[in-house]
């Protein structure tokens, strides 16, 4: 006795998988764009807010604007970068010998991500339908 197995529409099946990845690609790079826009603006807002001298870790105060302008997104195809060329930027986010900490970068990318994975989500719904 012999069995004989057909698989029918495979192709049709491997386009459908072929597919809902390059749409998963995509949802996953637009919500990438989209969390570190939103963390460069949250960075800027929340600098821009605080008053007077900022405690050691919290978000700091703004003097010149210069740290908060210079907050930028950039965005490449499979990547996106949020920071500052401004080397006090740096120091204000992990301190120094004589300074304590008052992370801006960090505390923005966090809040940016609490709503990352419901965007990601609907994104996917959405492609998938």
């Amino acid at each position: 006795m012999k069995v004989k197995f057909e698989l029918r529409g495979i192709e049709a099946l491997q386009d459908i998988l072929r597919d809902l990845m390059t749409d998963g690609e995509d949802a996953l790079m637009e919500t990438i764009r989209d969390l570190a826009n939103e963390t460069a603006a949250i960075a800027k807002r929340e600098m821009k807010a605080a008053a007077g001298s900022a405690p050691a870790g919290s978000y700091p105060h703004q003097q010149s604007g210069r740290l908060a302008e210079s907050v930028t997104a950039t965005h490449e195809p499979r990547q996106s970068r949020v920071g500052s060329d401004e080397i006090h930027g740096y120091h204000l986010e992990f301190g120094t010998e004589s300074m304590e900490a008052r992370p801006w970068l960090v505390p923005s990318f966090e809040e940016a991500t609490a709503r990352a994975e419901q965007t990601l989500a609907a994104k996917l719904q959405e492609k998938v339908g």
